[in-house]
């Protein structure tokens, strides 16, 4: 075991042990851990730890909410790279989204997936994933969480407003470098304001952004009061109250 790599294990425990202040609005959706059948040796570990250590050091708080980064603790071994990201939504503050990516990171790595090769943890503010296959760049919809309201509206008008809004959305989001766009809408001649929010990760192409948004608004349920669905390279919700 490298020196170095101690260095950084005593680092990461350092962390662990400061306790991490987090919003109550912050809370975990789902995780999950993805086993490929290939061994999770001693030396990809060495890589996952440094991968983590450097999204919480260079936190996305720091990049506008968005990092992603490979570390490979064995030079010319491409098999023990680990590649992780981190994203939070376009909204939140700079403290919040790195709590959450704090409490993301060392969540699904010391208690959720402590021996998987790729897993993936989704939480309100925030969302990470890490792999040993360079997932940077490439549109991700098989890992999902989708989310609905158990109230049922079924008004024409909601549900045209609401498919309009997030349509329009997408449009402003893939025109945006953050690649992210929100808005909030009053439905004329009810007691309800529609909000609703999309977002891809900025490793993605703005056709490739599109391509992801364009499956995640099929996925929703408009006749639903409140929907999202949050894939592992974007994410789109629809509420009636500012969430």
């Amino acid at each position: 075991m490298s020196y170095n790599y101690l260095i950084s294990i005593l680092i990461f425990t350092l962390y662990l042990l400061i306790p991490i202040a987090f919003s109550i609005n912050d809370t975990q959706l789902d995780y999950i851990c993805l086993d490929n059948n290939k061994p999770f040796t001693s030396n990809y570990n060495q890589s996952r730890t440094s991968l983590v250590l450097d999204i919480i050091i260079f936190n996305p708080a720091s990049f506008k909410g968005f990092r992603n980064v490979s570390q490979n603790s064995i030079k010319n071994n491409e098999q023990e790279r680990a590649y992780g990201l981190a994203l939070c939504r376009g909204d939140v503050s700079s403290d919040d989204c790195k709590a959450c990516v704090n409490n993301a990171t060392t969540t699904l790595v010391n208690l959720k997936c402590p021996d998987s090769r790729s897993a993936i943890i989704w939480r309100d503010y925030c969302f990470f994933k890490y792999s040993d296959a360079n997932f940077f760049g490439k549109i991700d919809i098989s890992n999902a969480y989708i989310s609905m309201s158990d109230s049922i509206f079924m008004s024409p008008y909601f549900r045209e407003t609401a498919r309009n809004l997030m349509v329009r959305l997408q449009k402003v989001a893939i025109a945006s470098p953050m690649l992210y766009a929100d808005e909030k809408f009053v439905l004329v001649g009810t007691q309800y304001t529609l909000y609703g929010m999309v977002q891809c990760t900025r490793d993605l192409v703005k056709d490739d952004c599109k391509k992801c948004l364009d499956s995640a608004i099929r996925e929703l349920s408009i006749t639903k009061q409140g929907a999202r669905v949050v894939y592992g390279s974007c994410n789109v919700r629809y509420e009636t109250y500012d969430f």
